[in-house]
């Protein structure tokens, strides 16, 4: 299964881990592999 985000999605994504790098450096990274591997875990098993 294959997923995309929605233009505003993406841009608050990006808002999102810009504070995050702001706060922290590599914060950021971690924060977007959350992201993925709940997006991820979503696809696998959608129920």
């Amino acid at each position: 299964m294959r997923y995309e985000f929605h233009p505003e999605a993406l841009r608050e994504l990006e808002d999102a881990a810009s504070f995050y790098a702001d706060c922290q450096d590599g914060l950021e990274l971690r924060f977007l592999a959350c992201v993925e591997l709940a997006f991820h875990r979503i696809v696998e098993d959608p129920v």
